[in-house]
């Protein structure tokens, strides 16, 4: 399911489940397939407006930038290499 790059609300969307749901199931997932040897990345969330990146362990999207207190974030993307 994560051998493209997908945001959390993408995958709850296609479960049909709610994000915080996903998110306690994803960050299992992704400390069992980093144990297991497999590659995972994470494209952390960043602000559309001035760039800045969060922190890539920041796995739901942000509210809001800490630098230019913008609204407009894109979420984190999240990819498990097959």
């Amino acid at each position: 399911m994560l051998a493209q790059p997908r945001t959390l609300s993408s995958i709850a969307h296609e479960l049909g489940v709610t994000r915080p749901d996903v998110e306690e199931h994803v960050r299992h997932l992704l400390k069992s397939a980093r144990a297991s040897g497999r590659r995972v990345s994470v494209e952390p969330a960043r602000c559309r407006s001035c760039g800045f990146r969060f922190d890539e362990s920041k796995l739901t999207k942000p509210s809001k930038c800490p630098d230019c207190k913008g609204s407009h974030v894109y979420e984190p993307l999240i990819q498990i290499a097959p």
